[in-house]
């Protein structure tokens, strides 16, 4: 409850940056602002700002309002990537947070350049994060890496191309790894970035970020077979043609890789001394976690 406590709190902080940062929707053309707005303040765990910050704080950094441009920028970035995702032409989803789907709403056309502007519209956050120019360099080289080709561009390609396929546990890997765990590591080890923290503590922000991904991802597969609907927020049972956990391992066997990632992940947290107790409990919540 604690912990659910202070992600509720951090997700409101978020928010309102998200808010202030956000063109207003009466800015013209007012369709494209309201489609941006929309998917963004469609609901949301905030998981990747959050993640930062923590991150951030854990590593010695101070005042996150400095760095919460940066923060509200990952959070673009992965509802642009939802957006396209929900598209016909990709996964063709009608509901998701809750609610329908961009392009069900605006229109396909729409949607993608709602997409496309949040996308954009990040990279203008990123400059205005207050920290030392170097870091910053370094904090947008780590997401453009994640995000691009090499990271969930990647994944969510071989998504695609394996729908219909026998799932196999190396292309599993690499589906979960680029699609959803590098964009993770990325927000925890950007945290550590502009604190200007040591190599050491960095290199283990990113290992257990990605570990956290993993696992966060393996849930995300497993609410897919067992979830509830409306706690989730999109339709389920809808994975069934494609390369998960649960269709290669079953139920248990997915459970016990997620205990399994998630312990990985704090063993590498741990390594940031007593700062880490934020992230081993948020790491336990989400292992936990049914929405």
């Amino acid at each position: 409850m604690k912990t659910k406590k202070f992600l509720e709190r951090l997700k409101v902080e978020v928010d309102t940056y998200l808010d202030k940062l956000l063109p207003p929707d009466t800015a013209y053309p007012s369709v494209i602002h309201e489609a941006m707005r929309y998917s963004i303040f469609a609901g949301g765990k905030r998981i990747r700002p959050i993640l930062l910050l923590v991150c951030y704080q854990a590593t010695g950094g101070k005042e996150i309002e400095k760095v919460m441009p940066f923060a509200c920028a990952l959070e673009l970035i992965h509802t642009y990537s939802l957006i396209h995702d929900d598209l016909p032409a990709m996964d063709n989803d009608d509901l998701r947070r809750g609610k329908p789907t961009s392009h069900k709403v605006f229109g396909e056309a729409i949607a993608i350049l709602a997409g496309d502007g949040l996308f954009s519209h990040a990279y203008y956050l990123m400059t205005l994060t207050d920290v030392n120019k170097n870091r910053l360099l370094d904090a947008i080289k780590t997401i453009s890496n994640a995000v691009g080709s090499l990271g969930i561009v990647g994944g969510q390609t071989m998504d695609i191309k394996m729908k219909g396929e026998k799932p196999d546990p190396k292309t599993l890997r690499y589906i979960h790894s680029r699609k959803t765990a590098c964009f993770i590591s990325a927000s925890c080890e950007i945290g550590g970035i502009l604190a200007g923290t040591s190599k050491k503590k960095r290199e283990a922000l990113r290992k257990g970020g990605l570990y956290l991904g993993m696992a966060f991802q393996i849930i995300d597969d497993l609410l897919d077979v067992i979830g509830d609907e409306k706690k989730v927020g999109k339709r389920l049972r809808k994975d069934k043609d494609k390369v998960t956990y649960p269709a290669l391992y079953g139920i248990d066997g997915s459970r016990f890789r997620a205990k399994a990632y998630t312990e990985l992940a704090i063993r590498n947290f741990q390594k940031l001394g007593n700062a880490s107790d934020k992230l081993i409990e948020i790491s336990k919540y989400l292992e936990q976690r049914m929405f």
